[in-house]
């Protein structure tokens, strides 16, 4: 398969008061990609590359705080700047889409056939962080590919749990392919001392992870994960995959969590096709976390 050169997104603080940088084309005053494209169309400037391989590209659009700018490498700490620069590469595998309908810090795509879907998404959700992922299969690539739960968690060593699908989201089910043993894996459902009562889960770890399928969504918990995001500070990580394995359902189900925060789950089956690529975002609000 003939590999799509990578490609480089490099921006400026817009967290901090600056502008994006659209340099892969024309796009629009939100920043890179647009935000609230159907199907997770970037609907800005579109990426460019070939068709036939798949690559992943950045962008941070999210509009912040008045006030100081980010140097080269936001380096967090400076004057009205709180921020760090994001650099990743992952292969992707199958996968669906995400649509936006809010701005958001960080968002990257894959471009199959010249058009570019949202498979990635992150940003800030009242006091706390969420990140949105449609390629359940490399789950453990993404949370090696920077510190996803330190910067979920926003303190020195989160503790994290994991619920859902079993296969995806519990340490150890692929013995070649194993997610990070520091996940603790709670079953396809949270435990019920949890059902109304964000606090306690928030007490007990400062990161969840829901792989969003195969597990029958015995309980609602969109009430309980959005406190526990919004008001107890905490950081939730949705985990997707391609539809076939997903369900209408589980894509419903899901979007009715992350629709809070303006990130929806469009059911799509993306072709398998990886390439190598590098992703820049030159400034994420809270990456890596502020010391506490």
């Amino acid at each position: 398969m003939i590999r799509p050169a990578a490609v480089l997104v490099l921006g400026t603080c817009v967290a901090c008061g600056g502008t994006s940088n659209d340099v892969a084309g024309a796009g629009g005053s939100a920043g890179l990609a647009g935000a609230g494209g159907s199907a997770g169309s970037g609907l800005g400037g579109q990426p460019s590359g070939g068709s036939g391989g798949s690559f992943i590209d950045a962008g941070s659009t999210d509009a912040g705080p008045e006030g100081g700018s980010c140097p080269d490498g936001g380096i967090p700490g400076e004057p009205g700047c709180d921020c760090g620069k994001l650099e990743f590469a992952i292969d992707t595998k199958q996968s669906c889409a995400i649509s936006l309908n809010t701005t958001v810090d960080g968002e990257g795509f894959i471009q199959l056939g010249g058009q570019s879907h949202r498979v990635f998404a992150m940003d800030r959700w009242g006091k706390g962080h969420v990140i949105a992922w449609c390629d359940a299969t490399t789950l453990p690539e993404l949370l090696d590919a920077f510190d996803v739960k330190g910067y979920l968690g926003q303190v020195k060593d989160p503790k994290v749990a994991s619920f859902g699908d079993e296969y995806l989201c519990q340490p150890g089910k692929i013995p070649g392919h194993p997610l990070q043993s520091w996940v603790q894996y709670q079953g396809f459902d949270l435990p019920a001392k949890y059902k109304g009562n964000a606090a306690a889960l928030a007490q007990d770890f400062d990161v969840v992870v829901f792989c969003g399928f195969r597990n029958n969504w015995p309980t609602d918990w969109s009430a309980e994960i959005s406190d526990y995001v919004q008001t107890q500070g905490k950081g939730f990580l949705a985990v997707m995959d391609y539809e076939g394995v997903v369900q209408g359902a589980d894509f419903t189900n899901m979007s009715k969590i992350t629709g809070q925060a303006g990130i929806v789950f469009e059911p799509l089956n993306l072709a398998w096709a990886p390439s190598s690529t590098s992703v820049s975002i030159e400034c994420v609000p809270d990456l890596p976390p502020p010391p506490r």
